[in-house]
């Protein structure tokens, strides 16, 4: 035990790694956050909307100062331009500041006792054994390296670290490139989100417009390919995107990515736990990964503790974490992927066939019912299970890419 330098080595200052953090400070035991990068939160990715019932779930009520908007419904336009509104009548999501909202969480995570190390960028992972894992690391300084008995790789989607481990890494295929931009005199409206579904503009997943408060807005789109090019083309010539932002203005651009498919298939070794992107713990609907992540960054934080009271980091105690995640989340992950793989399955007609009945035959009244932006598991199964599901269905499936 004398000759390790820390319990516990996190890698990523995202809302994974630092929520991981905050369970491990919590549970009285030394950890570092390592971050490449020279400020947390920076470069920021996401469109920065949370539930307000996911951030309750993990503990998480942001300061004003975070909050850019509150959001209370989502309209969702199909191909041909018809829609449906899903609202409750109630604050559903925070717009938030993504750079302020980490920054915040890393504040958290050093009050509870953690640190947190940005420019410190993690060349490499190696288990020593039962009870230690070798983190290698590099800053300003030079290269050295950290003894800790658990590591936690929340690296995010690009899995460097894992891969040049040897651990499991996200598919290619699991990827859609994504871009966005943040304008000011959008005309829209201030308390929902807009969704656009269509092929010609975003195939294989949707654009997103989301009001950030005193009409400024997220415009953001995902696609297998060209996300920044067709995100032009959709402000400019979607009949509706065009008329919201026909007088606004660009304050920045900036790209990511989304991922859509299922979990990696092992997300633990000797010595080391993976989570958040780096896991594949987003969820394939719509790309989210903050709630889901963070919950199961929650659980590697505990498992650590566990580790460090048994004195043993082995895959005897490490495999507890995907157990525990698993038992919570891969249901509902499951079916939202295979919900996402019929939607991206269908043509611009099979979606304008799904949206337009969708509304005729009432099905909206189950979203806004039994609806929960994370967990969608009850809410896609109650779909399937009823009957006039099962019409919009067969009007729907003429329209499946039979190659899905």
């Amino acid at each position: 035990m004398n000759s390790l330098d820390l319990d516990v080595a996190i890698i990523g200052a995202g809302p994974s790694g630092l929520l991981a953090a905050v369970e491990v400070a919590r549970h009285g035991h030394s950890c570092a956050v390592f971050e490449e990068h020279p400020n947390v939160g920076e470069p920021d990715h996401c469109a920065g909307l949370l539930s307000t019932s996911g951030l309750k779930s993990l503990r998480l009520r942001p300061p004003k100062d975070v909050i850019q908007n509150y959001v209370s419904g989502a309209r969702i336009y199909s191909p041909s331009g018809q829609s449906i509104l899903i609202e409750r009548g109630k604050r559903e999501a925070f717009a938030v500041d993504r750079r302020k909202f980490d920054l915040w969480l890393a504040e958290k995570a050093q009050d509870a006792g953690a640190e947190v190390l940005t420019q410190h960028r993690v060349e490499g992972i190696k288990s020593s054994g039962k009870n230690s894992v070798r983190v290698h690391l590099r800053n300003g300084d030079g290269r050295f390296g950290k003894t800790a008995i658990v590591a936690i790789n929340a690296e995010g989607s690009r899995c460097v670290v894992s891969r040049k481990a040897g651990l499991p890494t996200v598919k290619k295929q699991s990827f859609r490139v994504a871009y966005q931009f943040e304008v000011k005199n959008a005309e829209i409206e201030d308390d929902s989100v807009e969704m656009f579904y269509g092929r010609k503009y975003a195939p294989g997943f949707f654009v997103w417009l989301i009001p950030i408060g005193d009409n400024r807005a997220r415009v953001g789109l995902a696609a297998r390919d060209k996300a920044k090019t067709r995100l032009q083309a959709a402000i400019r010539h979607h009949p509706i995107l065009k008329q919201r932002l026909r007088k606004s203005q660009t304050e920045r651009g900036f790209g990511g990515a989304v991922l859509v498919g299922m979990p990696i298939p092992r997300t633990y070794a000797d010595g080391i736990m993976i989570t958040g992107d780096a896991a594949g713990l987003v969820k394939p609907t719509t790309g989210g990964g903050v709630i889901l992540g963070g919950t199961a960054a929650r659980m590697a934080g505990s498992t650590a503790a566990e580790t460090i009271m048994e004195n043993d980091s082995s895959e005897r105690v490490t495999r507890l974490y995907e157990k525990r995640w698993k038992s919570l989340l891969l249901s509902e992950l499951r079916t939202m992927y295979l919900a996402q793989r019929l939607i991206s399955g269908l043509g611009d007609k099979g979606l304008d066939s799904v949206i337009g009945d969708a509304y005729r035959y009432g099905l909206v009244d189950i979203v806004e019912r039994e609806g929960d932006m994370d967990m969608q598991q009850r809410t896609i199964t109650r779909l399937m299970r009823d009957p006039r599901m099962f019409a919009v269905g067969l009007k729907a499936i003429r329209y499946l890419n039979p190659f899905l």
